[in-house]
């Protein structure tokens, strides 16, 4: 599949509806860039998680204090 898609004011761009749903994109994914060393340029969708979403994603061998990690990420200190 190729798409070409404009770039407008402020360097915006459309994300084609076809690559939309091949990868079920929503507003809650952000893109990574990337240009490779061969000079080309890569794309990446990341999904914004949400503390809900990390809950038991992650593991660590250290004790974490849960109530402090959510009011340290709801304000944007993590």
């Amino acid at each position: 599949m190729v798409s070409v898609t404009s770039i407008y004011d402020k360097f915006q761009t459309v994300i084609p509806v076809e690559v939309r749903k091949e990868f079920n994109l929503d507003k809650s994914y952000k893109i990574e860039w990337k240009i490779t060393d061969d000079g080309k340029v890569e794309l990446e969708f990341i999904k914004e998680l949400s503390l809900d979403d990390m809950v038991g994603r992650y593991s660590t061998e250290e004790p974490i204090d849960s109530v402090k990690l959510k009011h340290d990420f709801k304000n944007g200190k993590i």
